[in-house]
């Protein structure tokens, strides 16, 4: 399994942050490679959401499990069925000073071993970007990205 990791630091208040990051179905409106992201159900606890997604010539197509942990400011996400072999992750927001740093972790395999040494870097090349985007489009100049994108595709989400 290959694992992506991202960080940021968000000029805003942590539980702000968190919240917008649990609205997964603007998703979409933040980077227009997510095709869609419906909510099958939902409850305070979590919901299943399925999402559609561009990836190199063709689409990605999965639902997952979503687990809020509000205390925690944590959301844990795992895919139940879809077209990956696995994927699973966290976003973790912590308070930090006047605003909070944001970790995105997932771990993910395609499915193709044969092809695993090729596509996996691209897989984790676009998670990163598309990661990146989400954060630059929810929170835009307020969010300083820390690592693992080229500055060009950030989308307001500036490397420090």
């Amino acid at each position: 399994m290959r694992e992506v990791v991202l960080t940021a630091v968000v000029a805003r208040e942590a539980r702000s942050v968190y919240e917008a990051l649990a609205d997964l179905e603007s998703y979409p409106r933040h980077m227009s490679s997510v095709r869609k992201v419906a909510l099958l159900d939902r409850s305070e606890a979590g919901c299943t959401s399925a999402w559609e997604v561009e990836f190199r010539n063709g689409l990605l197509r999965w639902t997952e499990r979503d687990d809020f942990d509000r205390d925690r400011l944590w959301i844990t996400f795992a895919q139940i069925e879809g077209d990956l072999e696995a994927f699973s992750g966290r976003w973790e927001v912590t308070p930090a000073g006047p605003g909070c740093r944001v970790r995105f972790s997932a771990a993910f395999d395609l499915g193709i071993p044969s092809l695993a040494a090729f596509l996996e870097p691209v897989a984790q090349d676009a998670i990163e970007e598309n990661i990146s985007k989400v954060l630059g489009g929810l929170f835009g100049a307020a969010c300083q990205l820390n690592e693992g994108v080229p500055p060009e595709t950030a989308d307001g989400c500036a490397l420090s």
